[in-house]
């Protein structure tokens, strides 16, 4: 009888201790920051001329705008062919093989005086074949 009360006691312990989870680490500086931040960089720009960039996406890649998926650019939301993109702030974390990034941009149409800002979340692992990073999911969305 002891050692059943025992076993609940020690059951009962363990349920209610949480198990701590690793903490992620921003990207401090160093090569990892420059090539994700690249990568991000590139994807944005390839957008704004129109041009499909898949060497920077997985083959099973997954990138939402305004909630829809989008296989074909402008993938990222608020973003057209007429204009320039800038991003205007980056953070950047990383855990293990995963890195992920928040970033706001902003749109602006050379043509139709147009302009949007922007936010896009990013998930980044090491390209598979080559060297660098490649996204793997991203969701963009213009701000109200």
């Amino acid at each position: 009888m002891a050692g059943k009360a025992g076993l609940v006691v020690l059951l009962s312990i363990g349920a209610c201790s949480q198990p701590r989870m690793p903490e992620a680490r921003p990207i401090i500086g160093g090569e990892n920051e420059a090539e994700i931040s690249g990568v991000i960089e590139q994807a944005l720009d390839a957008d704004s001329r129109s041009q499909p960039a898949d060497s920077l996406y997985s083959p099973h890649a997954v990138v939402i705008a305004e909630g829809r998926v989008r296989r074909l650019p402008p993938r990222f939301a608020g973003i057209g062919a007429d204009g320039e993109v800038a991003i205007t702030s980056t953070q950047l974390e990383m855990r293990g093989t995963a890195a992920w990034g928040d970033v706001e941009y902003r749109w602006e149409s050379d043509r139709s005086n147009r302009a949007e800002v922007a936010r896009a979340s990013f998930v980044l692992t090491p390209a598979q074949g080559r060297r660098g990073w490649w996204i793997v999911q991203a969701h963009s969305s213009v701000a109200k």
